[in-house]
């Protein structure tokens, strides 16, 4: 697949003359009432459960449908392969009342019983579909244009469709080009985090399209059996012999295979799905100390910092450096100086004596590179020459020089949901990607793991600086603020309690959030007032309070927008 299949084509007329005689076959009449009917919310979530890895990888690609559509009076639908409604996103104002439920969440618009219609068109010839106004078989569907895109999974089995609908009027050609892009990105995510993955694959017809959308994706089982494609690499199949890649791979040749082949994963041994453990994971320190470099994820505030300052500490590198750098701190036009270094006079305002750079500031050491995912792309381009090529080049430099570091980087964001919307290079990604780490939020701690970290935060006077009455509030506790409220409530805690035992007048008014699970509005509520108050404690100092809170001045003041 190249970008010339991703041009829209004219529609064949014969498909939606198809269409029309099935829907006379099913004995719909064109003057009949539009009845989608609404599937029952418990049924409705067991379906939605069914396809959760994917409606995750969907909400994570909506940046991508808000960038191509600017704000069109549209929604963005997807629908399983009976046709039923499982998400919607878009203009919520679109439509009147009657399409508004008709376009809703448990709505089902399989062909035989909402007549020709992109959703139903579309799974009954697996393929795309554009129906507009009067070409919907019923009458009382002609206010609605929409386009629709096949969905099918790693094993090729269709999963459903993503459609775009908008008021007949308002349709426009690029949409289908949406819908495609869409199921394309949902479709790659699948591959990408298939969980019994050993080996994952990038063909292409060349070597500069490995990192496009419509790149075919191959996993492989450690013994060299294929296990998911997507849609692109099912066409390169018939022509790949699988064995004698695997013969390769195991023999060290890793990238490129040949042009437009290339390796972006090894996962070690057979555990290939992510890491998801609250302590300091063995196998990690075992990985950084052979120069595998580690991306460890989870929300904000889960203790990515601590982490990778104990990995620090247990490793090979410990007499080295650790320097940590925040990506998405750094302002975006001296981003690129403050990593690579620049010589002095490279540009106007930087320092006489020029700047070593973060990178070469951690030769010998650990490179910290936490929220990765605010990286620019040119700025991700010369990070992956860095980490290929071992050598980094400042600013007003053409001599290279070499380096010597491992590699740990962090995001809070869906990196591989980034991938697929095109914000973050595919080859980097991967790159990171030699062993990934999942940190849970702290409410998911298990009780012996929260006592643990507990005792790690506290030192090693935790039993006695720590009173049982003080510890079973905490544990009682569902930190909505994850690792680093705790630690701040254990700060204050110290202080208040003077050099003696922490007990329970000396913590906040925690409520017990372990027996009786908090709503989703009840942590958002919290999680809304530590923003507000760290913000206040700031003095409206946005770069100082996302410092504060661990999080980048682009998602806090995202959050500040939603209020």
């Amino acid at each position: 697949m190249t970008i010339s299949t991703l041009l829209i084509q004219p529609q064949d007329p014969v498909l939606l003359e198809r269409s029309w005689q099935r829907c006379h076959d099913y004995g719909l009449r064109r003057d009949q009432r539009s009845d989608p009917g609404c599937l029952a919310d418990t049924e409705l979530q067991q379906r939605r459960q069914q396809h959760q890895a994917l409606l995750h990888s969907l909400r994570h690609s909506l940046p991508l449908f808000e960038q191509l559509q600017q704000g069109r009076h549209c929604r963005l639908i997807f629908a399983d392969a009976e046709g039923t409604i499982l998400f919607t996103a878009g203009d919520p104002h679109f439509g009147d009342r009657a399409q508004k439920l008709a376009l809703a969440s448990g709505a089902s618009w399989h062909e035989q019983s909402m007549g020709t219609n992109a959703i139903g068109t579309a799974l009954s010839e697996r393929r795309e579909v554009c129906v507009l106004g009067g070409q919907h078989y019923l009458a009382a569907n002609r206010d609605i244009s929409c386009s629709a895109s096949p969905v099918f999974g790693p094993d090729g089995q269709l999963l459903g469709v993503i459609d775009i609908s908008s008021e007949a009027g308002g349709h426009n050609t690029d949409m289908l080009l949406t819908a495609r892009l869409m199921a394309l990105s949902v479709e790659n995510a699948l591959v990408m985090n298939h969980s019994d993955g050993h080996w994952l694959l990038s063909l292409a017809p060349d070597a500069g399209s490995l990192q496009q959308p419509w790149t075919g994706l191959i996993a492989l089982g450690e013994d060299g059996e294929l296990l998911a494609a997507n849609r692109s690499a099912r066409h390169w199949l018939g022509e790949l012999d699988l064995p004698a890649m695997v013969r390769r791979l195991r023999q060290g040749e890793l990238t490129p295979l040949g042009s437009g082949l290339a390796l972006l994963s090894r996962r070690p041994g057979r555990q290939a799905a992510p890491r998801r453990a609250p302590g300091l994971d063995d196998t990690a320190l075992k990985l950084l100390n052979r120069n595998i470099p580690l991306l460890i994820q989870g929300e904000t505030g889960t203790g990515k910092d601590h982490l990778v300052r104990r990995l620090h500490r247990q490793s090979g590198r410990v007499q080295g450096p650790l320097v940590a750098v925040n990506c998405g701190a750094l302002p975006a036009e001296l981003l690129e100086a403050e990593l690579f270094g620049y010589l002095p006079g490279a540009f106007t305002g930087g320092s006489r004596q020029g700047r070593p750079g973060y990178i070469r500031a951690a030769q010998g050491g650990i490179l910290f590179l936490d929220e990765i995912g605010e990286l620019p792309l040119a700025a991700q381009t010369r990070l992956l020459r860095v980490l290929q090529e071992k050598t980094v080049t400042p600013l007003g430099s053409h001599r290279p020089e070499a380096v010597d570091f491992a590699l740990v980087a962090a995001s809070h964001r869906d990196l591989a949901a980034m991938v697929a919307a095109g914000e973050f290079r595919q080859d980097l990604f991967f790159r990171l990607n030699g062993y990934r780490l999942i940190l849970p939020p702290l409410r998911d701690y298990p009780r012996a793991e929260l006592v643990r970290l507990l005792q790690d935060l506290l030192g090693e006077e935790a039993d006695e600086r720590l009173s049982s009455e003080a510890q079973e509030q905490l544990l009682a506790y569902d930190w909505p603020g994850n690792v680093r409220q705790l630690k701040q409530v254990l700060e204050v805690a110290d202080v208040l309690a003077d050099g003696g035992p922490i007990g329970p007048e000396h913590l906040p008014d925690l409520p017990r959030f372990r027996d009786e699970p908090p709503s989703g509005a009840d942590l958002k509520s919290a999680a809304d007032r530590q923003i507000r108050e760290v913000l206040a404690a700031c003095g409206g100092n946005v770069s100082e309070a996302a410092r504060r809170l661990g999080i980048s001045r682009t998602t806090l003041y995202a959050r500040l927008r939603q209020g």
